[in-house]
């Protein structure tokens, strides 16, 4: 009888050993350097922000995370990538609301469904955008702006990275909702916009903070409100257009993490609890506040839902702006 409960617990102990010794188990995990896919270029304001959370993970969970920068297609190449990797919690993504929820609901035969390909895990960051125009344009105020553009025959013009971009969504749902005629001009990226808006070829646009305090703060653009979701979004002391004039209103790209479909809870559950604790800390705070962006915490079910909500925002603004985006 003993020598048949010394062969049970020592089969126990072995099938134990066996489970603990998968890669991506619980307890274990992470056991292993981890891939985190970054859609855009280095430098820009996704690759920081995944670096930032990399660099945290690392610390906290004992192995390398490592960025890699995987470029194209608004993320969609990144985001293919990692529809097509193990979820095994080895292959992540940071990714972006251009990926995850303007690109969902403007192009046809998309590779991929957020909420169906990938597992939300944690969000990360978000930023506002400003309403700015330039130092010399007549518009010296939001009211100014709206009075111009309501006067009938009087058009406006407003620039944007690009058609269907983030800024360009929130030029027209502006437009739409505050009731003036503006017509969208398209630019290669943003820097392109902020040189046509400081050289007053344009009326308005909406960029990052990261490019507009700079200019504001050295007389060569107008910040007439923020986009952000709340007065604690953003710099204090500026008029908050979704409170003050347009309730409901707001335009904030944002990040998130992200793995494959069916990656198990209990990775999700680490993954997300240090995230969410790397993102919140004061060293991080500060760091993030150095660029304009500011901490995006949740847990995966609150990620889930702002991507469902922001895609359908989306398609709305499409829609009865009666856009054409391809």
């Amino acid at each position: 009888m003993k020598i048949v409960k010394k062969a049970l617990a020592a089969a126990a102990f072995g099938f134990a050993s066996m489970l603990a010794a998968v890669p991506g188990h619980g307890a274990e995990y992470p056991s292993k350097a981890v891939t985190i896919y970054v859609g855009f270029a280095a430098g820009g304001p996704t690759d920081v922000v995944a670096r930032l959370l990399a660099e945290g993970l690392t610390k906290k969970l004992g192995q390398p995370f490592i960025v890699e920068n995987r470029p194209g297609a608004s993320g969609e190449l990144a985001a293919n990538l990692l529809k097509k990797a193990a979820p095994d919690g080895y292959t992540l993504m940071v990714g972006a609301n251009g990926t995850l929820s303007i690109l969902p609901a403007v192009k046809k035969g998309l590779g991929y469904k957020p909420l169906t390909d990938f597992t939300p895990i944690a969000p990360v960051a978000r930023f506002p955008y400003y309403l700015v125009t330039s130092k010399d344009s007549t518009l010296a105020s939001y009211q100014d702006l709206i009075q111009q553009g309501r006067k009938p025959g009087k058009g406006m013009s407003f620039g944007s990275a690009g058609p269907g971009s983030a800024n360009h969504l929130a030029g027209e749902w502006f437009s739409k909702k505050a009731g003036i005629n503006a017509t969208h001009i398209a630019y290669k990226g943003d820097a392109a916009v902020l040189s046509d808006l400081i050289a007053n070829r344009i009326d308005f646009a909406f960029l990052a903070g990261s490019l507009v305090i700079p200019q504001a703060q050295s007389k060569n653009l107008r910040i007439l409100g923020s986009s952000a979701s709340s007065p604690e979004i953003g710099r204090q002391g500026i008029a908050v257009v979704g409170k003050e004039f347009l309730p409901g209103f707001s335009a904030e790209p944002w990040n998130g993490l992200l793995g494959p479909a069916g990656l198990p809870k209990d990775i999700v559950s680490k993954l997300n609890s240090a995230a969410n604790e790397i993102m919140g800390s004061t060293s991080v705070g500060v760091r993030l506040k150095e660029m304009d962006q500011y901490p995006f915490l949740g847990s995966p079910g609150t990620f889930a839902d702002h991507i469902r909500t922001q895609t359908e925002r989306t398609a709305d603004i499409v829609r009865t702006s009666h856009l054409t985006i391809e």
